[in-house]
């Protein structure tokens, strides 16, 4: 009992190492030899088996579960009723390791139980409990030769069987390698605006500006009918009706802003088309200041003649040219 006991602190020993089996099964094949308790008339004789065993990984607290077999054949007898039996032993483990020397030297604890076969007439048959000890040591990282040792205690009568084992391991099945997730590099926000540069269709955008899915400013366009002379910036009855539009926009909804953009035809210089451009968006911009608008709301820019909306090759498609657009936005 005390042996047992012994052996079950050994394979609870808190100072236990971790299985980093790379494989999930191991084959030993095993010579040595079994010494039986003097009292069971059976002399020292030789034996030769297999196991094999299941690893078990990392996440579980124990390393192997192994299927084992010994054979003696033709056991010497000293004294019996029986002559030269053969042995056929069937048992199962858990396989723990105690204490790693290295990387490839460990030390590991066995607990188990089985089955005792005598054949030749004896009625000896039994069950029987075990526990022992084994080296192991790693030639390779799937070979290993193992010494061993096991106490096989019968239950009928309390005799004990110590084998003795020289095991040679084969490891197979590699497990899966873990393989380190991809890491992504985060996708940058050059601009701030909230949408990931690699959609972004208009990169550059000012800070605060309220942007849509694309990156781009949020704005309502209204082409106002706002049209003018041929190089006049003032501002006809007929285009203040057109002006209306943009105080009855902005007096309903008090979070937008306009931005007026003034453009030219392409007659005549383009510097002076500038000039003249800015200060048509600056005439519709008094217009809605007298009206009451806040002049904070507004904001004026000038395109000259870079952004028609018709030919400039006739006079109707230049008249149409010589114009002020609304824009809103918050």
């Amino acid at each position: 009992m005390k042996k047992i006991l012994l052996a079950v602190s050994l394979c609870a020993s808190t100072a236990l190492l971790a299985n980093d089996a790379d494989y999930h099964w191991e084959f030993t094949p095993t010579v040595g030899g079994v010494l039986p308790e003097g009292n069971t008339g059976l002399k020292n004789s030789f034996t030769f088996g297999a196991r094999i065993a299941k690893n078990l990984g990392n996440d579980v607290w124990l390393d192997q579960i192994e299927l084992g077999y010994d054979r003696v054949s033709n056991f010497k007898v000293k004294d019996s009723d029986f002559d030269k039996p053969d042995l056929n032993s069937y048992f199962l483990n858990v396989v723990k390791d105690i204490y790693s020397f290295n990387d490839n030297f460990k030390l590991y604890g066995l607990l188990g139980g089985g089955y005792m076969d005598f054949s030749g007439g004896s009625d000896a048959d039994t069950g029987f409990g075990q526990y022992g000890l084994g080296l192991k040591y790693y030639v390779t990282d799937n070979f290993a030769t193992k010494l061993e040792v096991r106490d096989a205690i019968t239950f009928d009568h309390g005799d004990h069987f110590m084998f003795y084992n020289l095991g040679f391991g084969v490891d197979f099945g590699k497990r899966a390698e873990n393989v380190a997730p991809v890491v992504v590099a985060p996708i940058g926000d050059e601009d701030g605006d909230g949408v990931p540069d690699n959609i972004d269709k208009c990169p550059g955008t000012p800070a605060g500006v309220v942007v849509d899915e694309f990156g781009c400013e949020k704005v309502i366009r209204l082409n106002l009918g706002v049209h003018f002379a041929f190089d006049s910036a003032k501002v006809n009855d007929a285009a203040k009706k057109e002006i209306d539009k943009v105080t009855d926009y902005l007096n309903t909804t008090d979070n937008y802003k306009v931005l007026l953009e003034g453009h030219t035809d392409s007659t005549g210089n383009a510097n002076y088309n500038q000039k003249l451009s800015e200060k048509r968006a600056n005439s519709v911009k008094d217009v809605l200041v007298k009206q009451g608008l806040e002049a904070d709301r507004i904001t004026t820019v000038g395109y000259g003649e870079t952004q028609p909306v018709a030919t400039n090759a006739t006079k109707e498609g230049r008249a149409q040219n010589r114009r002020v657009d609304a824009k809103f936005r918050k």
